[in-house]
């Protein structure tokens, strides 16, 4: 696996009306992992534990359907995944696999809330799309 880049969340678009003090306090709610091609980085149907924030590569989003698994959006840098589950209370409504090796910032659902808590920024941008993606998957945000 290629060494991706390292992440700085300051340079993410989640993160670009967040201020000083909130950054720092993001990053140590954060933490930076690597994820190698062709990994699954969260099934359907799996448990809600974690938000995670692409810093590079790219992932593919798919979704079981009476057509079979239908691949639903292709993701990358500054995309996030995983606050639908997290917001709601609910499973995952989607399977993510790496299609390119990955840098991502990963957060716990605790932590996840209380990077919410402290950034109104994120917090406004993660609910608006979440309500957007629940919406185009028919599903209750």
């Amino acid at each position: 696996m290629a060494t991706p880049p390292v992440v700085r969340i300051a340079d993410l678009e989640l993160f670009a009306d967040c201020t000083k003090s909130e950054l720092r306090q993001i990053s140590s709610l954060m933490t930076y992992l690597q994820v190698p091609r062709d990994q699954v980085l969260m099934r359907e149907g799996g448990r809600a534990n974690e938000f995670v924030v692409i810093g590079s590569g790219t992932a593919q989003v798919s979704r079981q359907t009476n057509r079979g698994v239908v691949t639903v959006a292709e993701v990358g840098s500054g995309d996030f995944l995983g606050e639908l589950g997290l917001l709601a209370g609910t499973g995952r409504t989607a399977t993510v696999t790496a299609t390119t090796d990955l840098a991502v910032l990963v957060s716990s659902a605790a932590e996840f809330r209380t990077i919410l808590h402290i950034a109104p920024s994120v917090a406004d941008k993660v609910v608006h799309a979440s309500n957007v993606r629940a919406a185009s998957l028919d599903i209750a945000a």
